[in-house]
């Protein structure tokens, strides 16, 4: 019965554009999910940031037939300006992003969470694990005007205290309240919202 709904393979995704951003090497969830985008027929751009994030990201884009790929550091707004432009030149529209960016200090994530956070290293994760979501959906939705996906990754360190992840679980559960808000701002607009784990 399964079978009756199934799309032929690699066809679920054919004629979808989509953004891949955090694909740091072949074990990232990231290139997970964009493998099997590709797989499904989907046409996507990779961001990176840096140059020695690009040497390693480039050969895993091209082997998928991915040959976008946007410098963007989240933290900088023209960075930002220049990536989103760039994908619209490119595509014109998106139908899905896929952000899968987080980062702490890995100083502040063992041990004790009330003695190793600092204010520079809380500031950093929420900004670069958390806003950067909220920005993203907000530059994305401006080229998305057929609805579409937004999707982030989260952990099961944003419900409950899990040993070494200390501020990270902190900057997920914000991730997660983003995500509920953000989903009730462009639902309407037939925008899915979805933070995965």
């Amino acid at each position: 019965m399964a079978d009756d709904y199934a799309f032929p393979k690699g066809e679920l995704m054919r004629g979808k554009k989509g953004l891949v951003m955090g694909v740091a090497n072949h074990n990232s969830i990231a290139w997970g999910i964009a493998s099997q985008l590709a797989a499904q027929g989907a046409e996507m751009a990779f961001t990176y940031q840096g140059e020695d994030l690009e040497r390693r990201v480039r050969p895993l884009a091209e082997s998928i037939g991915v040959s976008t790929m946007i410098p963007a550091d989240v933290t900088d707004d023209a960075s930002m300006d220049a990536a989103f432009a760039a994908i619209e030149e490119k595509f014109g529209t998106l139908d899905f992003v896929v952000h899968s960016v987080a980062f702490a200090n890995k100083n502040e994530l063992k041990g004790s969470f009330v003695e190793n956070t600092t204010r520079e290293g809380f500031l950093t994760a929420m900004n670069i694990s958390a806003f950067s979501f909220v920005d993203v959906a907000k530059r994305a939705s401006r080229i998305m005007p057929n609805g579409g996906s937004l999707i982030t990754m989260t952990y099961l360190g944003s419900e409950r205290t899990i040993p070494n992840y200390n501020t990270m679980g902190v900057a997920k559960a914000a991730l997660e309240a983003c995500t509920r808000y953000i989903a009730r701002d462009l639902g309407p607009k037939g925008i899915r919202v979805n933070a995965i784990s």
